[in-house]
């Protein structure tokens, strides 16, 4: 499989879906760590090089260690709206209900990601499709090994949506202290960073 500097990202875990650090920080705070990305990045998108002050967005890098039950935050990347569109396709293209304008916008992020990436159509589809296996938790077969293997999957996310999950925070995100504070206030930051 090919290397690409662009890269879909389905969907989070359900464990860590509506669990983000821009949600249980101060807006203000989110502000200054928003704006510290693009001015360290040259107002400039991280991925395919597009430069403007006024349209990046920040994505959240994440990583999920789940034996310890932490949503561990990376890192924050300056994103044009094209990238970040790409990397949560289903949101930016599922949300649009008009059928033509949904299949206009996929098209228009296809050949983004086919001009980024430097690959074919076919490229892109193979991509996203097994971006589209990988996230999906339910095997496609319907054998009884399947049936029991989508049973042991649903049990073990019913476990892991019940669990306590906290934040920790990467070295390379900015304001981590002042992010690490906000959280520890609201007992949402691994206790190994409780110790600001």
């Amino acid at each position: 499989m090919q290397d690409f500097k662009l890269t879909i990202e389905i969907r989070k875990p359900s464990y860590a879906q509506n669990r983000t650090v821009r949600n249980s920080i101060p807006r203000s705070l989110w502000n200054s760590v928003r704006n510290h990305v693009h001015e360290k990045n040259d107002f400039t998108c991280q991925i395919c090089g597009f430069r403007d002050e006024d349209k990046l967005q920040a994505h959240e890098v994440w990583e999920y260690d789940e034996g310890n039950f932490l949503l561990v935050l990376k890192d924050i990347q300056s994103l044009c709206k094209s990238c970040h569109d790409l990397k949560h396709i289903h949101h930016a293209v599922l949300r649009i209900k008009d059928r033509k304008k949904r299949d206009f916008v996929r098209q228009k992020l296809k050949k983004h990601f086919i001009r980024v990436n430097k690959c074919t159509e076919n490229d892109f589809e193979k991509h996203y499709r097994n971006q589209l296996a990988r996230s999906n938790e339910i095997p496609v077969n319907r054998s009884v090994e399947d049936l029991l293997e989508t049973r042991k999957l649903r049990e073990r996310n019913d476990f892991l949506n019940l669990q306590n999950w906290q934040f920790k925070i990467g070295k390379n995100v900015p304001f981590a202290n002042e992010i690490k504070l906000n959280l520890n206030k609201k007992d949402l930051l691994y206790k190994e960073d409780s110790s600001v």
